[in-house]
Order: C-alpha cells, then sequence, then structure tokens
C-alpha cells in the first residue's frame, strides 16, 4: 500500500471519529433585493439599488450597485450574518452585471470580484482600480475576480509589477499574506456590456469550494459563468495551497479607476456543498401477474467528493434530501430500511406506501440507506404494461446544503411486464378403470371366499 493510501485512509478513520456537528450549515439566503438587507456590511460606494436614496429600483427587485459609472471609486460588502469552516465545502450562486462605459475615455472598467476573508476582518484597505475591491482588503483569503478590463492578471493589479492586460478574464487569486499572489485564471467571452445606457441582460455565476480535508490546501475551486440559464464550466477544481483562517465569510466587491462601469450583484444563494446519489433495482422477475408479489430496492448514498476524502456531514434529520418513489399499480406496499456507516440512521425501520418527501434521518460520511420495498401487482394494472419505478432525492431550498452534481439525483429501475394470458386448463387425470374378472375369475373368487369361510368356522369351533 502507498504511503498516500495509507494518508488517506488515516484521515478518514480521523474523520468518522470527530464529533458530530463539526459541520456548521452556512446557510446565506437571497440579498440584495429589498432596500435593507441585514447581515451584510456595505462600505465604500455599495449601495442598495431599492433603497431611498437613490431608489433606481422597486422594492423586491432591487440589486447591490457597488460602483456607479464614476473614476476611482471601491465598493465592498462583507456577509456578516455567519460563517464556516475550511473542512466544509460551499456552493455560491449570484447573478451579476457590468454596463456603461466612461464617456470621456471611452472605456469600461474595472470589474467585480467574490471573495472569501477571515470572518474576523473586516476587508478595510481593499483597492480601487485592478484590485477589484479584493486586492489589499484586510483579512482576505481568496478573491474571484470576472475582469472586463484585465488588470487582475497575473503579472499585474494585485503584484503591482505592470505587464500586459488581459481583458475578460476570470482569475483566482491567493490571501493577503502572499500579496494575493495569482493561482489561475481563463479567458471567457466579454462580461460586460459597455454600450448599454440602462440595465442589460444579467450573467449568473456559481462558485463551489470543496473541501479536501489538507490542512494546507483546503479547497478545490470551481467556476461555472454564462447568461442566465447557461452556465458553464470555466474553471474546474482548480488546487488552492493556502491555510485557511479558524472561520471565513463571503463578500463582493468592485473597483473603478480610469476607466468606469456600473457594477452590480444580486445574491441568490450560498450553501454547504454535498453530493446525494440514488439508486434503485427491480428484483421480481420480468414477468408478473396479478396478485403476485412485487419486490424492488433503492440506495441513498453519501458521495464522498470527486479529487477529496470528504463528503458532507448530513447530521441533522431537518436537513436530509427528500426521497420519492412510488408505483401505482402496487397495494399492500410495504419497505424496510438498514443504514450503514457511522452517523447514518434510517428514518425508520420499517413502514408502508410509496415515498413522498420521505426525509427526517442522517447520513455520515459516506453513509448509505437501503431500502427494500415489496407489494402485490393489484388488478388496475394494465395488461402487457411495462412498469418501473423512477426515485429522486434532492435537498429542500430550506436544508442548508446544495449538491453539486445533480445528474445522480434521480435514477429508474428495470421494468417487469404485466401478464395478462391465459392460463392453461387444468387437467384432472381419468380414473383407471378395474379390470374385470370374467366368469373363470369370478368362480375362483367364490372357491377362495367359500374356502376362507370354512377355515374361519373350525377355528372358532376348536376354540
Amino acid at each position: 500500500m502507498s504511503l498516500n493510501s495509507i494518508v488517506r485512509k488515516l484521515m478518514l478513520v480521523a474523520l468518522a471519529c470527530a464529533p458530530l456537528g463539526a459541520w456548521s450549515k452556512f446557510v446565506v439566503n437571497p440579498a440584495f433585493r429589498n432596500s435593507s438587507q441585514p447581515g451584510w456590511s456595505l462600505t465604500g460606494s455599495a449601495q442598495l439599488t431599492a433603497a431611498v436614496p437613490p431608489g433606481y429600483d422597486p422594492e423586491g427587485d432591487g440589486w447591490l450597485r457597488l460602483t456607479e459609472n464614476a473614476v476611482v471609486q471601491t465598493g465592498v460588502t462583507s456577509y456578516t450574518g455567519g460563517s464556516f469552516s475550511a473542512t466544509e465545502g460551499v456552493v455560491i450562486d449570484f447573478d451579476y452585471v457590468m454596463w456603461m462605459r466612461n464617456p470621456a475615455q471611452n472605456s469600461a472598467g474595472d470589474g467585480l470580484s467574490f471573495y472569501l476573508y477571515d470572518a474576523s476582518k473586516s476587508m478595510s484597505g481593499a483597492s480601487s482600480g485592478g484590485g477589484l475591491g479584493y486586492c489589499g482588503g484586510d483579512g482576505g483569503y481568496l478573491g474571484i475576480g470576472f475582469d472586463s478590463f484585465g488588470n487582475f492578471t497575473p503579472s499585474s493589479g494585485c503584484e503591482l509589477s505592470g505587464g500586459a492586460q488581459s481583458p475578460n478574464s476570470i482569475v483566482v487569486r491567493g490571501p493577503l499574506s502572499t500579496r494575493n499572489i495569482y493561482v489561475a485564471g481563463v479567458s471567457v467571452p466579454a462580461l460586460n456590456e459597455p454600450t448599454a445606457t440602462a440595465r442589460p441582460a444579467y450573467r449568473s455565476a456559481r462558485i463551489i469550494l470543496t473541501p479536501t480535508g489538507d490542512n494546507a490546501s483546503p479547497f478545490l475551486v470551481s467556476v461555472e459563468d454564462g447568461p442566465a440559464g447557461a452556465l458553464v464550466p470555466v474553471i474546474t477544481d482548480q488546487p488552492f495551497p493556502f491555510a485557511a483562517p479558524d472561520q471565513l465569510s463571503i463578500g463582493f466587491a468592485a473597483s473603478t479607476g480610469g476607466a468606469t462601469e456600473v457594477h452590480e450583484v444580486r445574491m441568490n444563494k450560498a450553501a454547504a456543498t454535498a453530493d446525494v446519489q440514488i439508486d434503485n433495482t427491480m428484483t421480481s422477475p420480468a414477468s408478473r401477474r396479478i396478485g403476485d408479489l412485487v419486490s424492488y430496492s433503492l440506495k441513498v448514498k453519501n458521495n464522498v467528493f470527486p479529487n477529496s476524502i470528504l463528503s458532507a456531514e448530513i447530521d441533522d434529520p431537518a436537513s436530509a434530501p427528500l426521497v420519492n418513489d412510488s408505483i401505482a399499480e402496487l397495494t399492500d406496499k410495504t419497505w424496510t430500511c438498514t443504514a450503514s456507516g457511522p452517523g447514518t440512521t434510517c428514518p425508520a425501520a420499517s413502514g408502508s406506501g410509496d415515498f413522498s418527501n420521505l426525509g427526517n434521518y442522517t447520513m455520515g460520511q459516506g453513509g448509505e440507506l437501503s431500502f427494500v420495498f415489496q407489494g402485490l401487482l393489484d388488478s388496475s394494472a394494465t395488461c402487457d404494461a411495462s412498469i418501473a419505478t423512477t426515485a429522486t432525492v434532492n435537498f429542500a431550498n430550506t436544508a442548508g446544503f446544495t449538491d453539486q452534481d445533480l445528474s445522480n439525483n434521480r435514477a429508474s429501475s428495470a421494468a417487469f411486464v404485466v401478464d395478462c394470458s391465459p392460463l392453461p386448463p387444468i387437467t384432472v387425470p381419468k380414473p383407471k378403470p378395474i379390470p374385470s374378472l370374467g366368469i373363470w375369475g369370478l368362480g375362483l373368487l367364490s372357491l377362495g371366499l367359500l374356502v376362507w369361510a370354512v377355515f374361519i368356522q373350525r377355528r372358532t369351533r376348536q376354540g
């Protein structure tokens, strides 16, 4: 066994023995649509567009405007309503728009950033211009720049060493302690709309921070970006080799320099990351008749994250993903449940009926629930119909988790066919005829009976 395999197994054992509750449920609800936003700290030029002033948008339909179309502005907003540890992952979904440009210089910039920061700090000192309101910020740990102008690049911006611009780039940068060193970057289609004079169609982004279990490199960073409803992967599983503060939180920032534009953000959700999977298998024969017993199995798994030794710790029954499964053609349906893995419990040992938003269970890291169903094929089943089951598992919006892989949240079993063909007729074998004795047979039988009667009579007299 290799050294890496031994270390991996030891880390898994240590994590399995860790106390429940070590993973907090970091949840940030939709934000910036109203005239006030509890739990967020706005500094610099940051303002809510539904507030009065400025009153740009109606209540419930606002944005966070980080900068106006004005020179040398920096807008920063940090979430102060909660924090999380680097031992857990987070998925962040938000919309953004960058529009208009400096009419005098005919240029638009600079861009906006999403960041993680030390929750005990304030991000004060964040720079304007190419720093996108992240570089230089006190407590800045990880910054992802949506850089329209191009100065948030490897050889400029944060590193202050000059170099060529790289417009329309998505760039990952490191902590303040490294002078916010460049980590990775990708060129993308235009991030802004510099010719727009009113808010154009917005773009969407998803940032996935997958925990690795390695304190020295605690996250894999993935970024998806694109027009609303059309996200595509931009950066995938990028290692981030920097030890994290004890507690982290999230924020957004943007900045202008000589080039200017309006930068706006609308938060959709942030939640702990998870990857649950469902599978089901039909165990009955391929053909069943009315009244026959039908059986099948279903498994719900709490997967380890790709390129990681970890999975989510779903230790609150109220946060369990909801399971749905049904076969309308079965009656008298019952099920049993078996849990495997530390910290994993069934909703009940057994029950009856279909699953409709079944929850109220726990799943430890790598845990699995196995359900076995049985029911009778009902008389309402259609002859020659193919009957299968499609099961789903999904987190509720209030669960505190976001599933980072939805492709394995639905599964269909193989089908069985309802057999209504006529049963073969039951045939009763004919009784065999008693052989005929004939005249000689009857004579011999009579003689035998006579001899037997004489024998019995003599024995009686002698007695």
